[in-house]
C-alpha cells in the first residue's frame, strides 16, 4: 500500500485519488454507494435474493459464474469542500505539508462524491476571504481537481476580515471543510456558527502534525509563524510542557464549541494513511 509520501509525490491528484479509492475499496467498508442506477460501475457474486433480472447472463456464458452488475445511485446531496489556505497550512512534517496532504484528501473525497452521482462545489478561504473556486456542473471534479493543484497558502486572518456572504438556496448541503482550525482570537468559532443552519452538516476536517499532537522535541530551536514570518529561539524541552499544556488547552475548548447539533468536528494527524482518514469521514457522515 503506498505510503502519504509516495501518494502525494505523485504530484498528480487524479492519480492520487483513485488509488485512495481503490485502497478504500479493500477494506471493510469502502463508503461508496451502489445501487440500480443507469451507470454501470462493477459486478459482485449473485446473493440469494437478488433480483434475477440483474445478473449478466452474458458473462455467465463466458464464465459459468452468476455475476450482478452494480451501479451508482442518483443523489440529492450537494456537497461542498472548502479549503483553508492561510499560511499555517504550509506546515512540514516528514516530506510533506498540511496543504498537500490536504489538498490529496479533498481530491479523493471530490472523486467519491463524483463516483456517487452527488453534487460538488468547491470554495477556498484565505485571508477572511471565502471564494468560490468551483460552481456545481457536469465538471465540477475535473475543475476541482485543476484548482486544488494550483492553490497556494499563505498570509493569516485579519481581525478586521469582512462579514462572509453565505449561500443559502440548497435543500440538502454537506460542508466539509479541511482546516487545521488554529486561531489568535475566536475567528473560526464565528465563522462556523454562521455557517450552521438547518439544511447544512457541517464537516470539520482538523489537520494537525504529529509535533503538534505530541511535541516532542529538544535542544535550542528557531520556531517560525508560518502565517506573520516572526520567529523566536526556545529550548524544546524548557517548552514541551507548556506547549502540550496550552494547545491542550485549546483543543479541549475546540471540541466544547463545537459540539453542537449538524456539526461534526474530526481531528486527525497528517501521518495517517489518507484512505484511513476518508474512511472516516465516509462512515461519521455516511456519505454512502
Amino acid at each position: 500500500m503506498p505510503s502519504n509520501l509516495e501518494i502525494i509525490k505523485l504530484n498528480d491528484l487524479r492519480l492520487s485519488a483513485r488509488i485512495i479509492s481503490e485502497q478504500l475499496r479493500q477494506g471493510i467498508h469502502s463508503g461508496i454507494r451502489v445501487g440500480v442506477g443507469s451507470e454501470f460501475e462493477q459486478y459482485r457474486h449473485y446473493r440469494p435474493g437478488d433480483d434475477l433480472k440483474r445478473i449478466d447472463w452474458k458473462y455467465f456464458s463466458r464464465s459459468g459464474k452468476y455475476m450482478v452488475k452494480e451501479s451508482t445511485t442518483e443523489s440529492n446531496l450537494h456537497i461542498s469542500l472548502i479549503l483553508d489556505l492561510s499560511g499555517s497550512m504550509n506546515y512540514t512534517e516528514n516530506g510533506f505539508s498540511r496543504l498537500e496532504y490536504a489538498k490529496n484528501l479533498l481530491a479523493s473525497l471530490a472523486y467519491l462524491a463524483f463516483l456517487q452521482g452527488d453534487s460538488l462545489s468547491y470554495y477556498t478561504l484565505k485571508e477572511g476571504y471565502l471564494t468560490q473556486k468551483v460552481a456545481p456542473t457536469l465538471k465540477s471534479f475535473q475543475r476541482i481537481l485543476y484548482y486544488l493543484a494550483l492553490e497556494k497558502a499563505s498570509g493569516t486572518w485579519p481581525l478586521d476580515a469582512p462579514q462572509t456572504a453565505l449561500p443559502l438556496d440548497r435543500n440538502r448541503e454537506l460542508i466539509v471543510w479541511v482546516s487545521d482550525f488554529l486561531q489568535k482570537n475566536e475567528e473560526w468559532e464565528n465563522l462556523v456558527e454562521k455557517f450552521r443552519h438547518p439544511r447544512k452538516e457541517l464537516m470539520l476536517v482538523q489537520l494537525l502534525g504529529e509535533q503538534e499532537l505530541d511535541f516532542n522535541l529538544q535542544g535550542n530551536l528557531i520556531f517560525r509563524d508560518l502565517e506573520t514570518g516572526r520567529e523566536m529561539l526556545r529550548d524544546g524541552q524548557v517548552l514541551k510542557s507548556e506547549f502540550k499544556k496550552n494547545f491542550q488547552s485549546y483543543l479541549d475548548h475546540l471540541d466544547a464549541k463545537f459540539q453542537q447539533p449538524q456539526v461534526h468536528l474530526l481531528r486527525e494527524s497528517i501521518q495517517t494513511p489518507l484512505a484511513t482518514l476518508a474512511r472516516k469521514i465516509l462512515n461519521l457522515k455516511k456519505l454512502s
